[in-house]
């Protein structure tokens, strides 16, 4: 999928938003955190996680200088990561539509990205990015240790199924 942002946002917008996720089981909310891979070569992803279904997405790499930027810019990059993550259907057959609701771990990143989301004409209330609380974090730190477990584990063992 393009990082053309004009592409992204006309691709996010077009998606149909519900309150429940596809299965209609849980909330369509996603919890959102750049997160370190500490393995060769070291770079950083856009973490996404339904705490819900405990369903996992991973986007990126980040461009490698990124946390070095500005806030505003590191918010621009991360926007069009959310927005290409459910544009390109968090990598699945079937579209999950746009979230209802985001939420990140980190207070002021969710108010520079609200504020880029707004000036990229994402409203209905997405442009509100939330920050999530002490057990939606513990839960999401669970979920990338997991995940990064697994990561590790196919690295090191490139021929073994997981």
């Amino acid at each position: 999928m393009s990082l053309d942002p004009s592409t992204l946002i006309s691709s996010f917008l077009a998606l149909p938003r519900n309150r429940l996720s596809p299965s209609g089981s849980v909330s369509n909310t996603w919890n959102f955190s750049i997160r370190h891979v500490p393995i060769n070569p070291p770079g950083s992803v856009l973490f996404l996680l339904n705490p819900g279904s405990g369903y996992v997405h991973v986007e990126g790499p980040l461009p490698p200088a990124s946390d070095t930027e500005s806030l505003a810019v590191r918010a621009n990059i991360i926007a069009l990561l959310l927005m290409k993550s459910f544009a390109g259907s968090l990598g699945g057959a079937a579209s999950v539509g746009r979230p209802w609701e985001w939420r990140t771990d980190d207070a002021e990143m969710a108010g520079a990205l609200g504020e880029c989301l707004k000036g990229m004409g994402i409203g209905e209330g997405l442009e509100a990015v939330g920050v999530v609380g002490e057990e939606e974090r513990s839960r999401g730190e669970e979920e990338w240790g997991k995940f990064l477990r697994g990561l590790v584990q196919v690295v090191d063992n490139p021929g073994s199924s997981t």
